[in-house]
């Protein structure tokens, strides 16, 4: 009995451990100056649930300090319930389709698990994943000894292929060992393209080019 209540006060003590540091965590990004969230206005939008339900009434923003999909309605702003599976982002009018698709489900790796949401970039064999994230900078005081910390964007990037995440690195020679499939065109490719991979559409271009040479 004595055993059984031990394990049960530890796993009280665990509990209240991971909770504060979570807590801590979300008080220094409260705290942090910068915007967290990757547009600073709601955006109108499409939230689609598991169950395979879709919501249009929404304005929603996504909070990239906390990975988060924030909605609002009627004036009111609260998180979205564990049960989303992807939702749309329309950054201009519907009009002109102009659409950023965010989902979550794939598999974990490094420190993302599978709730994590990730912005959809390519189709095809290999999925381009893009995670973009706020990360806290500690901003050095030359008066007085309180620290101050800030948001700076950070953006990664995730192959999903054949079940497997792989990050994949800023460097283009190192980007190239982590695509084995037809390396001799690739590297064409990207000296024709002149890829720096020091942006989003470099990613694009080169893992297009790649699900084509995988066909």
């Amino acid at each position: 009995m004595k055993h059984i209540l031990g394990c049960f006060l530890l796993l009280l003590v665990l509990q209240g451990t991971a909770q504060t540091a979570e807590e801590k965590d979300d008080d220094r990004i409260s705290n942090a100056s910068g915007n967290p969230y990757l547009f600073k206005d709601w955006l109108d939008g499409v939230v689609i649930f598991k169950s395979g339900r879709v919501v249009k009434q929404f304005k929603l923003r996504f909070d990239c300090a906390r990975n988060r999909l924030m909605l609002q309605f009627e004036g009111a702003a609260f998180a979205a319930e564990s049960q989303v599976k992807e939702f749309v982002l329309y950054t201009s009018s519907r009009k002109n389709k102009d659409s950023l698709i965010f989902r979550k489900g794939f598999p974990a790796v490094d420190k993302y698990t599978a709730d994590t949401y990730y912005q959809v970039l390519t189709s095809g064999k290999a999925l381009l994943l893009r995670l973009p994230t706020k990360m806290i900078v500690e901003e050095k005081q030359l008066v007085g000894n309180s620290n101050r910390f800030s948001l700076a964007d950070e953006d990664f990037y995730y192959l999903l292929q054949d079940g497997v995440m792989t990050v994949l690195p800023k460097d283009k020679n190192e980007l190239l060992q982590k695509l084995p499939v037809q390396q001799d065109g690739l590297k064409q490719f990207v000296a024709q393209q002149t890829l720096r991979m020091d942006k989003m559409e470099d990613f694009i271009k080169i893992i297009t080019r790649y699900n084509e040479l995988l066909q």
